[in-house]
Parts: C-alpha cells; structure tokens; sequence
C-alpha cells in the first residue's frame, strides 16, 4: 500500500514523539522520596504511604501484594553516605508483614545488558527468627509492572539480611533464588543504625536459562563515584535459574513476612551504568 505525503509526514511526528518520550522518560531513574508536585506528582508526605505516591519523572508506586494497613510510609530525614550529593526530600520505612510497593523503569522492560540500582540502607531491627542461611528478601528487581494483588514470588538481584545477634546482621544477595546456597554474604559484620550504601546490579545474559549474574557493591569507595564502568564487586552471585521471563521491568520494596528486618531506604536509583547510580542525581526534582 502507498503512503501518501501527509501520511508520511504524521508518522515522521508520531516517531518524533515516540523519541522524544523516550529521551525524557528514559534511565537513569532518580527517587529522592520528595515532593514532586511541581512536575505533576505527589507530595510525599511525611506519614503517607508510598504506594500511590509519584514522583517528578512520573513514576507512581503501585500496591504489590494482599491489601494490609501495614505499608511503607514516607519518613522525615535523610540518610548520608560521604561522597554523595546531599540527600534531598524524605525516606522511606520498610519491613515485617504488610503489603508491598512497586515501582516500574521507565523506558519499559529491559531485556539485554545490565541494570544498577543504588540506596542508602539503615537497618533498625532484625528479628530473631531470621537466621537462617537463606535470609529473607526484602527488596529487587521485579519482571511485573503496575499492581498486583498476590506478593511478587519473582525478585533478581536480591537484597537479603538475616541477623546475626541482637544488634548485628549480614547483607547478601542472590541472582534470583531464595535457596541457601545461591546466596552469597558479606563477611562483614554490620551493625543495626549503621548507614550503607549499597548498589546492586543484574545482568541479562541470553546463552542459557542460568547465565545471568547479579552483583552487589556494599560502601564503595567514593573515588569511584561517577567513573564510566564498576569497581570490583562486594559480592557476585551466580548459581541458580534467571530471572523468569528473561526481562526487567520493576523494583519491589518488600513488606512480606514477620522475620523481615526492618529499616529506612533513601535515595533510591536506577540506571545502566555505575555512574548513573553514584554520581549527582539526574535527572534533577521539579
């Protein structure tokens, strides 16, 4: 069939737009957990729950998991790690049984190459029935957009603590498995109230069904922060299934069981490099 010059002219805008969409919605993600109601989201007030919450790229928290009157809510102040920018907004609480929150990429589901996300984590609580060699997973990426009803069973690059006494615990993680051993520990001891900053990533390899690796980086060095590719890794897993789907399309913060530790989130990126998730927030709150 002939296309006409006017009909050309309408798909060279509608590409145009298509574009231009993706340029601006595209990674990296920033979520300072601020108010955002100048670029068309939510305030992000303290006590609020995060689901329902938008920020200024136009991302929306989505409920991910059965209905509870126990949810992450919005927090006042901020973690720091030296190093980074100044944390800007609120944060966020985690932890326990509740229901859980979603947030989708933009730029859609990601399919090839490697996906960083990096926070700053202050544990506040573990419980005593977390010991276990699997720990219990409270965070990662997701291959489901939007809400959902039913918990998200499927979590790649897991973030994972179990205790280790009253006031100490490990962080770990996995590729995309909760058996004990495709999970891998930092040996070091951390403390709860400890400030971290953690960043994570997952790579979509496509040679077989088990070949992707996740990797966690647990207070890099800061002269690190901003270079083009990662320094060596804290942790590297790489045993047990991928991801199901073979896609990354979400990031869940988990509020699944009782024996989950609890803690604070701030300053929350994602991006496909190391410097999208360690140098000045990009792009900037409205």
């Amino acid at each position: 069939m002939k296309t006409s010059p006017t009909m050309k002219k309408a798909l060279v805008l509608i590409a145009a737009g298509a574009l231009f969409a993706t340029a601006v919605y595209a990674l990296p993600d920033y979520e300072p957990f601020a108010d955002a109601t100048a670029g068309g989201g939510t305030t992000y007030a303290v006590g609020a729950n995060l689901i329902g919450q938008t920020n200024a790229q136009g991302q929306t928290w989505y409920q991910a998991g059965p209905i509870s009157t126990t949810l992450s809510k919005i927090v006042a102040g901020n973690l720091s790690y030296g190093g980074l920018p100044a944390s800007q907004g609120n944060s966020v609480n985690f932890g326990g049984t509740g229901e859980s929150a979603r947030l989708n990429l933009n730029g859609g589901t990601i399919t090839s190459g490697t996906i960083y996300y990096s926070f700053l984590l202050q544990i506040t609580a573990v419980s005593s029935a977390n010991t276990g060699a699997a720990g219990l997973v409270w965070a990662g990426f997701n291959n489901t957009p939007g809400s959902q009803s039913s918990t998200p069973n499927v979590m790649a690059a897991q973030i994972k603590t179990k205790m280790l006494t009253s006031s100490t615990f490990a962080l770990g993680t996995s590729k995309a498995s909760t058996v004990a051993s495709d999970c891998v520990w930092d040996p070091i001891t951390r403390s709860v109230g400890d400030t971290l900053f953690v960043v994570g990533s997952y790579t979509l390899n496509s040679g077989s069904s088990s070949d992707d690796v996740s990797q966690m980086w647990i207070n890099p060095s800061s002269s690190t922060f901003g270079d083009p590719s990662a320094p060596a890794y804290t942790l590297q897993a790489t045993t047990g299934g991928d991801i199901t789907s073979g896609w990354i399309a979400s990031f869940v913060l988990e509020n699944r069981d009782a024996k989950e530790s609890s803690g604070i989130m701030d300053e929350l990126r994602f991006g496909t490099s190391w410097a999208d998730v360690t140098s000045v927030p990009e792009p900037s709150v409205v």
